[in-house]
């Protein structure tokens, strides 16, 4: 396991560019609050992610796939 504190953020595009999640499908799913992002920059307008947490929030069951 990876400690969060040490782990670097990176952009959409480099997790696009690892093969973990399209560009524009990170951006949707952490304005939705699926996935855990970051604003950073001096408006806080940049978004940046932990590998991990997207890694873990996209292995979480869906509420569809969850049965009481």
């Amino acid at each position: 396991m990876v400690d969060q504190a040490n782990e670097p953020l990176e952009t959409a595009a480099e997790l696009d560019r690892e093969g973990i999640i399209k560009r524009g499908c990170a951006y949707k799913l952490a304005k939705g609050g699926i996935i855990p992002s970051y604003a950073v920059g001096p408006k806080q307008t940049g978004v940046r992610f932990r590998r991990s947490e997207v890694l873990a929030a996209l292995r979480r069951p869906t509420m569809s796939e969850a049965k009481p």
